[in-house]
C-alpha cells in the first residue's frame, strides 16, 4: 500500500506595506525630529513601550504616525503628511514655535508662487544640493584607506561572491581615486557651502544675502523651486569639473542668458518687475 506523502504548504507572504511617496529630502529630517520628540518623551517617563532603545524608539514612531497622520510609519507617508508630521514631533519636544511655523508651510509658498514651486518642491532640490556636496566633500577630506574599506564593504554588501578585482567596485573605485586626485590637484579643496551662498546671491539680486545657522532651510526660503534647480544643475556641474569628470568650460545655460548677466552686474539690487527673480 503506497502512502502519500504531504507537503506543507508555504506559509501566507505578508502583505507588503504600502509605500508613500516620500524622497530622502523628507524621510530624512523627520526622523530627526522623531528621535529629539523620543528622547524628550522618554526623560517625561511617557514612553510605554519595551525592549531596547532601538526598538521602542521604532514603536513609539509608528504609533505617532499613526496619531498624527493615521499612517504605519515615515516611509508609508505621502509628501502631504510632512509638515502636519513635522509639526506633531516638534510639538512633542517641547517646541511649539517650530511647529506652528511648519504647519504654516505647505503647499504654495506665496499666492503669486509659479505652478509646481511648492515647499515640498523646494525640500527636495535643496536635499538634491546638500547630497552633492555632502558626497563631493567626503571624497575630498577622506584618506585613500577610508575609501577602499568603504568601497570594499559596498562589494561585499551588494556583489556577494565577486572578486573585488573583478567587481564593478573595484571599477567605481579607481574612478574616486582619479576625481580626489583631481581635486588635489587644483589645490583649492572641495566646493562648499560657501559657492551655494554666491549663487544664491547671482540668483535672487542681493548680494548681500546670508543662509543663517540652517542654510538648507534658509535656501528653501529664499529661492524658487525654479531659480534652486538652477543652482543645483550648476553646483553639480562646477563638482563636475573639479572633480575633473566635466569639461571646466562647460556651464549651465541658465547662466548665459540675458537675465544671468543682469544678475551677476552690481548695480541690478533690485528685481524688475515681470521676471523669474521676485
Amino acid at each position: 500500500m503506497s502512502t502519500i506523502k504531504k507537503t506543507a504548504k508555504p506559509a501566507a507572504a505578508k502583505p507588503l506595506k504600502k509605500r508613500g511617496n516620500m524622497k530622502p529630502a523628507e524621510i530624512t529630517p523627520l526622523v530627526i525630529a522623531a528621535r529629539k520628540a523620543f528622547d524628550v518623551q522618554d526623560r517625561a517617563g511617557l514612553v510605554e513601550f519595551q525592549g531596547s532603545d532601538a526598538k521602542r524608539f521604532d514603536a513609539w514612531r509608528h504609533q505617532q504616525c499613526m496619531d498624527a497622520v493615521e499612517k504605519p510609519g515615515i516611509t508609508s507617508c505621502n509628501h502631504g503628511d510632512f509638515q502636519p508630521l513635522l509639526a506633531h514631533f516638534q510639538t512633542l519636544a517641547g517646541d511649539d514655535d517650530a511647529a506652528f511655523r511648519s504647519l504654516m508651510k505647505t503647499g504654495k509658498p506665496t499666492d503669486h508662487a509659479a505652478p509646481g514651486d511648492t515647499h515640498e518642491a523646494r525640500r527636495i532640490l535643496v536635499h538634491q544640493i546638500a547630497d552633492a556636496l555632502a558626497v563631493h566633500h567626503h571624497l575630498s577630506s577622506s584618506d585613500t584607506a577610508t575609501l577602499l574599506a568603504e568601497a570594499m564593504e559596498f562589494n561585499r554588501h551588494f556583489h556577494p561572491g565577486t572578486q573585488w578585482k573583478a567587481s564593478p567596485a573595484r571599477i567605481a573605485f579607481d574612478k574616486m581615486l582619479a576625481r580626489k586626485a583631481a581635486i588635489e590637484a587644483k589645490g583649492k579643496g572641495p566646493i562648499g557651502v560657501g559657492y551655494v551662498v554666491y549663487l544664491t546671491r547671482q540668483k535672487t539680486r542681493r548680494p548681500d544675502l546670508t543662509l543663517g545657522n540652517d542654510w538648507q532651510a534658509g535656501l528653501a526660503d529664499r529661492c524658487t523651486a525654479h531659480q534652486l534647480t538652477q543652482i543645483r544643475d550648476t553646483v553639480i556641474n562646477r563638482i563636475a569639473a573639479v572633480e575633473g569628470t566635466g569639461a571646466a568650460k562647460a556651464r549651465n545655460k541658465s547662466q548665459r542668458g540675458r537675465k544671468a548677466a543682469a544678475a551677476r552686474s552690481p548695480k541690478i539690487l533690485a528685481p524688475r518687475p515681470g521676471t523669474d527673480f521676485q
